[in-house]
């Protein structure tokens, strides 16, 4: 078993490259999100385990949304695999490159994409086996400009990136332009103010607009 991430995935987050992180407060409010996010072209989404409603969530999204792709983050506990894998999303997300959670995501063939920010990190990660790492917090440790230095070393391994972390709309061509940009995610197009006062159209508004930045 791997916890590798599949190409088909790879494949389907490359054709999206925005994966929404909405910050969701309510169960109730999950439907009327969504659809927005979908109305606006959006396919990916993370839903982080920093709420005691995020396996709820995950789960509804999977059962009245099967359009919709799931990203379960800040998985930083191993007994924590087997919750979002059983939840239905389809890649376990984490701020951190864990052995413990890789292994169970392995033992569980669970793709998993741990999170990195150092050359180090980046090299054990490629050790272990893995090439799809998630760049975090990706503009607080430099950006764009940091990540191209400490990703040449390891460009001939065919890795990739999904940064996550402070990145806003106005970075988004910069990101996507390079290939080794798997996806970018962000909680600008479905922020806790927008989701709190219901704005479902301005979400899927700032769904579109996400998209047209695309390089």
């Amino acid at each position: 078993m791997s916890a590798k991430v599949p190409q088909t995935i790879k494949d389907s987050l490359y054709s999206s490259r925005i994966i929404a992180s909405p910050h969701i407060a309510n169960i109730e409010d999950v439907p009327y999100v969504i659809e927005a996010l979908v109305k606006g072209g959006i396919d990916w989404v993370e839903i982080t385990l920093r709420t005691p409603i995020a396996l709820q969530i995950i789960h509804l999204i999977q059962k009245q949304f099967p359009e919709m792709n799931v990203m379960a983050g800040t998985v930083i506990d191993p007994d924590q695999v087997a919750q979002v894998q059983d939840a239905g999303a389809s890649v376990a997300v984490s701020p951190n490159l864990s052995r413990k959670v890789l292994e169970e995501a392995s033992a569980k063939a669970m793709p998993f994409v741990p999170g990195v920010a150092t050359p180090t990190e980046i090299g054990l990660g490629i050790e272990i086996g893995l090439d799809t790492f998630k760049f975090f917090p990706a503009e607080m440790i430099g950006g764009m400009g940091y990540l191209k230095r400490v990703y040449a070393p390891y460009a001939h391994k065919k890795i990739q990136f999904i940064p996550l972390g402070g990145i806003t709309e106005e970075l988004i061509t910069e990101y996507t332009r390079e290939n080794f940009i798997l996806a970018l995610g962000g909680s600008w197009i479905s922020n806790k103010e927008l989701i709190k006062t219901k704005s479902w159209e301005q979400i899927t508004k700032n769904a579109q607009f996400a998209k047209s930045k695309l390089a």
